[in-house]
């Protein structure tokens, strides 16, 4: 470069050299610039192929393990870069719209909440650009259970989470993991959006008794009957016997839990025996029918109560595949 410049110099006549110097510099700066910034496009295009790439490598090897199939432990932990022999505990997070991976993101959210339950490794894997699936372990002890940890945990309002229970080894990951994607169905089912994580372990009688919607919601319908009428004065009914029969059948103490007197107790009791033509006294084995008909619609919310046309899914159901 310095010797064009000085050829430059010798060949131009004095009074022109200034004037040529300063348009081969701006050309050659302008080259420059081009050149930097066509080599910097290049890389991040084949850096973004092979992390697509890596990315696609690493789900696919994680399908082979969750689908049972033979895989090499050696080379497996060493290209997901978590070691399968831990203690699990696997997440899944979803949102509704793409989320940067800043703070407040998927990752970053995974990432808190493993810290929470113990965990000292992770695997974090994007599914698609609203989906993350996430497991962290630890080697000494299984990681606590989301619903036993004791401080609040973090999740930002446009993520739902789901967890599954601690596990070990290989045979611990795939079953946390479907035991996460299990609880999903159910938070489009029910009425409102808690904040937090939706643990299995919390949801685990809900999910057996509600696995099949069409057959839960008849169940619901047929136990329940007068008391699965739809509006204000049956709904508190409802939350009263239920309440009731978890508390032994205890008036004072159902008063005490409900905030309401007891006289008001004694009232909803006796009419919903009065609706049920049966006393709550003497159930016997029907109080478990009733009690769970009762737990279902708390839970799963009043789509459960609806009469469904022969033929139809339950509200609920609709619900979700609306």
């Amino acid at each position: 470069m310095q010797e064009f410049f000085d050829s430059c110099t010798i060949a131009l006549p004095m009074a022109e050299r200034p004037e040529v110097m300063r348009r081969l510099s701006a050309d050659l700066f302008d080259g420059m610039e081009r050149l930097s910034l066509f080599i910097g496009k290049e890389f991040a295009e084949c850096r973004a192929r092979w992390l697509a790439g890596f990315a696609r490598g690493r789900i696919t090897l994680v399908n082979a393990i969750l689908e049972g199939r033979p895989v090499d432990l050696a080379s497996t932990v060493q290209r997901l870069g978590y070691d399968l022999t831990l203690h699990h505990i696997a997440l899944i997070l979803t949102c509704e719209e793409p989320v940067p991976d800043r703070v407040g993101g998927l990752k970053d959210t995974a990432r808190n909440l493993l810290e929470a339950a113990g965990c000292s490794s992770t695997l974090l894997l994007p599914v698609g650009t609203t989906r993350l699936w996430a497991w962290g372990g630890r080697s000494t002890a299984r990681p606590t259970a989301f619903r036993h940890i004791e401080k609040p945990l973090s999740v930002p309002a446009h993520i739902q989470a789901f967890s599954g229970l601690p596990g070990d080894g290989i045979t611990g990951f795939c079953q946390s993991h479907f035991q996460a994607r299990a609880c999903e169905p159910l938070e489009t089912v029910g009425e409102t959006r808690p904040a937090g994580v939706h643990d299995y372990g919390a949801l685990e009688l809900l999910l057996l008794l509600g696995n099949e919607m069409p057959a839960a919601t008849d169940f619901v319908v047929r136990e329940l009957g007068p008391l699965a009428a739809d509006d204000k004065s049956t709904a508190a009914l409802r939350e009263t016997v239920l309440c009731y029969l978890e508390q032994e059948r205890s008036v004072a103490a159902t008063a005490e839990r409900l905030y309401v007197a007891k006289n008001t107790v004694l009232y909803r009791v006796r009419k919903a025996e009065q609706l049920l033509g049966k006393s709550l006294r003497e159930l016997g084995e029907d109080r478990l029918r009733l009690h769970s008909a009762l737990y279902l619609v708390h839970k799963l919310g009043t789509g459960m109560l609806a009469p469904r046309e022969k033929g139809a899914p339950p509200a609920a159901t609709r619900r979700r595949s609306a």
